[in-house]
């Protein structure tokens, strides 16, 4: 990493997460984490700084205590995870933003800055003129494809629907037109699934926790709020691994109400919250300009620079 790159970045990240970064040669930055709208970045300057705090472990604990997990340190949080291969035999394994783990439970956070979403299946796009997966769950024989499988990715061998209907009120032998993970619950679905297996492995206590930006004028804030998240999030069996949604604001303020008593960090919880209401209200000013249009004599110019 350049000098010059690595001084962009840490302008972009709040000082006391700098210590979660190292070595910041070997971290997977993102292309675009140097700029204020990088959710990277926000994630960064939210669960670095609670993994480089002394006070983690009563934190982690307090956000735990609020989705029902058992409490107990020590918590190790890992920043960009990624799981292994073999687990649900992904050729390009499910990542998650922040993994937090303690000897009773874990958590999978993902987080959302600008993102209208989350990420959807790619077997429903075209690649090499054809497209694996027509967006429905069902027996697909044709002269195209002869799949013996109603998910494309279950042709493949990945395990995704082997898990689910461990973790969704979904029945795998059901046909779904779509289906149900075809869109951006897709993202969401591998998440599940894979805090679900991972718990099971480990014998602990799994959730999942959307983390997002909440402000107004931000699409993911709208979407939590909105009635296709609670009809997603009622398919999911949540005897078996949680889902919850979260905004950084919250998990800031429960960051400085359990650390006040103590008094070894009385400010910095509130410069980070200052830290994050900055971004977005830059993000959000620059969203609301109304955008430049070009001149009459503008573009004639162009048509006679071309003509």
């Amino acid at each position: 990493m350049d000098q010059d790159t690595r001084t962009r970045l840490e302008r972009n990240i709040f000082p006391a997460a700098h210590q979660a970064c190292e070595p910041w040669d070997k971290f997977s930055w993102h292309t675009s984490a140097h700029v204020a709208h990088s959710s990277q970045a926000l994630t960064v300057d939210v669960f670095g700084t609670i993994k480089a705090s002394a006070n983690r472990d009563m934190i982690l604990d307090a956000l735990a205590r609020t989705m029902g997990l058992p409490t107990g340190g020590p918590w190790d949080i890992t920043l960009e995870w990624a799981a292994r291969p073999s687990l649900l035999r992904e050729p390009h394994p499910t990542q998650v933003d922040v993994y937090a783990e303690s000897p009773h439970s874990l958590i999978l956070l993902e987080c959302k800055f600008t993102e209208p979403d989350g990420g959807a299946c790619s077997q429903t796009m075209k690649r090499n003129g054809e497209t694996p997966c027509d967006g429905n769950y069902e027996e697909n024989v044709t002269q195209e494809h002869d799949m013996t499988s109603r998910c494309a990715l279950s042709e493949k061998g990945i395990q995704y629907w082997e898990i689910i209907p461990k973790v969704f009120h979904l029945d795998a032998h059901t046909d779904y037109q779509p289906c149900p993970f075809a869109g951006p619950a897709y993202q969401w679905m591998r998440n599940l699934v894979v805090a679900y297996k991972v718990g099971r492995q480990k014998n602990k206590q799994p959730a999942v926790v959307i983390v997002y930006a909440d402000h107004p004028d931000l699409p993911m804030a709208q979407k939590v709020r909105s009635q296709d998240w609670t009809t997603f999030v009622n398919t999911v069996q949540t005897d078996h691994v949680s889902l919850h949604v979260r905004s950084f604001q919250e998990i800031l303020m429960l960051a400085e109400e359990v650390t006040h008593p103590d008094g070894g960090e009385p400010t910095l919880w509130r410069d980070l919250s200052e830290w994050v209401e900055r971004k977005m209200s830059t993000i959000t000013s620059e969203r609301s300009k109304p955008k430049r249009k070009r001149s009459t004599s503008s573009k004639a110019m162009v048509v006679s620079r071309n003509g």
